[in-house]
């Protein structure tokens, strides 16, 4: 059945296609395949675009008042939220009064830390998806009438396109650091290994080197033999990270790409790709260094840059993963095995 969706996220109306790439356009885009009207409402633009001279937050009130509109003037089915911090919760509720048919779903990849206004808002969502299955159980225990699921980060072949250019770069690593945390840390070892073993690398975002977006980031990602994914919630040592199925989207992007992605190892990761096969996984920097002279050594890194595209191309794409979220929302039979079906709770338990 087709449904009328308002997906109500961070769409960067004013970046100028810098972020053409991200999770909301995406979602978007595999809603749209599976048949549903989408209308998108970039919430930050339109409460930038509301202030009164400019002062920040005082669209706030203009902006929560204009999505209730839109879901009444759609008689939407589906209201999905992308984050959505400045989302008031009786805006919610509003919504809900006025549609009472209507379901309210939120996606989350970043790190949960959030003001208490965001948690509030969890009493008022139907289903909550999170890109990192470890804390669902005890948020299913806290918000009892909110189911929470994993899903995938997006790699979709719309966006994250394989060119076929000439690998001029060995070793690319993407991560906006801030010198507190461990990608730094990271960051300065791969630096100094790149450097004192010839290896000619490229780092953005991090050591003080600029970032890269828009199109230029997929060429970047592309002229690479290997991608290394690395982030905030990563442990230098990767037993010691606290996660589960947990990654960032540069990690769906560099696969989708098909490039040779390194990644920290990451608990039930292996329900998804197969080590040495579909992805390299590390146990420390160390390990990781070692295996970037391994493989390129011999142009190793193709058949893992190969089998990786294809693998996260069939299981993550915009048009599945987005097929799950509405049938996990809607209470529905699932069409097929999805990998990561298993991690779906309410009232802390299994479901």
């Amino acid at each position: 059945m087709s449904l009328k969706i308002v997906h109500c996220s961070i769409f960067n109306e004013y970046d100028d296609g810098n972020f053409f790439y991200g999770m909301e356009r995406k979602i978007s885009h595999g809603l749209i395949q599976n048949g549903h009207f989408v209308y998108d409402f970039s919430y930050r633009d339109w409460e930038r675009n509301l202030r009164f001279l400019g002062i920040k937050n005082s669209g706030l009130k203009k902006m929560n008042n204009k999505l209730i509109q839109i879901c009444k003037n759609l008689k939407a089915d589906i209201l999905l939220l992308g984050k959505a911090e400045k989302i008031d919760r009786q805006t919610l509720k509003t919504i809900k009064q006025e549609l009472p048919n209507l379901k309210i779903a939120q996606w989350y990849v970043d790190h949960l830390k959030e003001n208490q206004n965001f948690f509030n808002n969890l009493n008022e969502v139907d289903t909550f998806f999170y890109a990192n299955a470890l804390p669902l159980k005890d948020l299913s225990l806290k918000y009892k009438d909110t189911k929470f699921s994993f899903f995938p980060n997006i790699s979709d072949g719309a966006f994250d396109r394989h060119q076929d250019t000439a690998k001029t770069t060995d070793v690319i690593y993407i991560a906006r650091d801030y010198k507190e945390d461990v990608r730094y840390k990271f960051a300065t070892l791969l630096d100094d290994f790149c450097k004192n073993n010839g290896i000619n690398h490229k780092i953005y975002a991090s050591l003080g080197n600029k970032a890269v977006f828009g199109s230029g980031f997929h060429e970047a990602v592309n002229s690479a033999k290997i991608a290394i994914n690395f982030n905030r919630d990563d442990e230098l040592e990767s037993k010691n990270a606290k996660k589960l199925l947990g990654a960032s989207d540069r990690m769906a992007q560099f696969m989708g790409c098909g490039v040779c992605t390194f990644s920290p190892r990451i608990d039930g990761f292996g329900k998804l790709y197969e080590d040495k096969k579909e992805i390299v996984y590390f146990e420390s920097p160390d390990d990781c260094f070692d295996k970037i002279k391994e493989y390129l050594k011999d142009d190793k890194f193709k058949d893992i840059a190969k089998n990786g595209q294809e693998k996260t191309l069939k299981i993550a794409n915009a048009k599945r993963v987005a097929k799950f979220m509405i049938e996990a929302l809607q209470n529905e039979n699932f069409s097929e095995g999805y990998e990561w079906r298993e991690y779906i709770y309410k009232n802390g338990e299994l479901i």
